[in-house]
């Protein structure tokens, strides 16, 4: 039995170099990298090709993490930079967000309408796991990351997760206690479960 790694929100896999040192993933691990913005996905083919070429397995798909499986408007925020939409705001949300109530600045979208497949991410995982020995998850999926969870937890296909991490955009909404509030009932869903929870930042 192979561990499992599923990097939701890949963008150029700066997370996947940071999980592959922090959990020793080698070849022996299935390995998937989700990116939903296109530019960036074609953008990290060669970060891809130079982990393929060092023997991991990984399969690297250009779709958004969901609950559900559908082709949706994605909203590709200009880099901080300002020369390329390759921003890690980039979203599947129908309400973006304008602004960035925590750290400052607007989120300036890509005018040209771009789409992209979505997953239900809970299916998902309950098709690739295989009875792995250790599953784990690293989320970082702009907003998204509520829709999901929930299913993940009403499908009870949480408990296929040994740890997970993620990272909350709680900020991009209008109501930002109610999903503070959402957040710490994961966060008590997850422990009692026995599954090892970090909110990442």
């Amino acid at each position: 039995m192979a561990n499992l790694f599923l990097d939701c929100g890949t963008h150029l896999f700066q997370g996947f170099d940071q999980f592959q040192k922090m959990y020793n993933i080698n070849s022996e691990w299935d390995c998937y990298s989700f990116e939903a913005n296109p530019i960036t996905y074609n953008l990290s083919r060669n970060n891809y090709h130079d982990l393929i070429n060092k023997g991991f397995n990984i399969t690297h798909l250009n779709v958004a993490v969901s609950n559900k499986y559908e082709e949706i408007k994605i909203n590709c925020a200009l880099s901080p930079e300002g020369d390329s939409y390759t921003n890690q705001g980039s979203n599947i949300l129908g309400n973006p967000p304008s602004i960035d109530k925590v750290y400052g600045g607007k989120f300036d979208y890509n005018e040209e309408s771009m789409t992209v497949n979505t997953i239900n991410f809970s299916d998902f995982l309950s098709k690739v796991h295989n009875d792995s020995e250790f599953v784990l998850i690293k989320m970082d999926i702009e907003g998204s990351e509520f829709n999901v969870l929930d299913e993940l937890i009403d499908s009870g296909n949480y408990k296929l997760v040994n740890e997970i991490y993620i990272e909350f955009h709680e900020r991009f909404f209008d109501d930002v206690d109610f999903y503070r509030g959402k957040k710490e009932n994961y966060k008590k869903t997850f422990e009692k479960a026995g599954i090892i929870f970090h909110e990442w930042h």
